[in-house]
C-alpha cells in the first residue's frame, strides 16, 4: 500500500487557527509571519498518530482565504513562502507530508481577471472564465 492509504490527517484553518486579521492587509504592509508557529504543534499532530497537516487556505486572499486574488502568493497574513517552505521542510522531518487546499474556482472580487470581467463584462478577454449570475455582461 502506499502512503496515502494510511493517511490520517490533521486538518487546520490557519487564518483563524493562527489568529490572522479578518480581512487582507494594505499593500504596503508586511507580512505577518504567523507560518512558523506550526511547527510547534508538529509532535503534537504526530502524538496523536497523524502524518499529515492539511493546511486550509493559505494563499493570497480578501477574507476568509476562499476569495483569493493570488494563487501563486502565501497571503501575507500569514507569512511567506519561505515561511510555508520551512514548514514543509520541518514537517517532513517528523514523517508529515503537508496537503495545501485550494479550490481554484473560488476567487475574490479583487481577483484580477474577475475584476477586468466586471469592469469590460464581454469584451474582457476573461468574460468566459465566470458564468454571470445575470447577463449584465453580455
Amino acid at each position: 500500500m502506499s502512503w496515502p492509504d494510511h493517511a490520517i490527517w490533521w486538518h487546520i484553518y490557519p487564518l483563524g487557527f493562527l489568529g490572522a486579521e479578518h480581512a487582507a492587509l494594505s499593500a504596503r504592509s508586511a507580512p505577518v509571519h504567523r507560518l512558523p508557529a506550526l511547527t510547534g504543534w508538529l509532535d503534537h499532530l504526530v502524538s496523536l498518530g497523524c502524518n499529515g497537516l492539511a493546511l486550509g487556505p493559505v494563499f493570497a486572499a480578501e477574507t476568509h482565504g476562499y476569495d483569493t486574488v493570488a494563487h501563486f502568493r502565501i497571503d501575507p497574513r500569514l507569512g511567506t513562502e519561505d515561511d510555508l517552505a520551512e514548514l514543509v521542510e520541518r514537517a517532513g522531518e517528523r514523517g508529515v507530508r503537508v496537503l495545501l487546499d485550494g479550490v481554484f474556482h473560488h476567487v475574490g472580487r479583487s481577483f484580477g481577471p474577475f475584476a477586468d470581467v466586471a469592469a469590460h463584462g464581454a469584451r474582457s478577454p476573461y468574460a468566459d472564465w465566470f458564468v454571470p449570475e445575470s447577463d449584465d455582461y453580455k
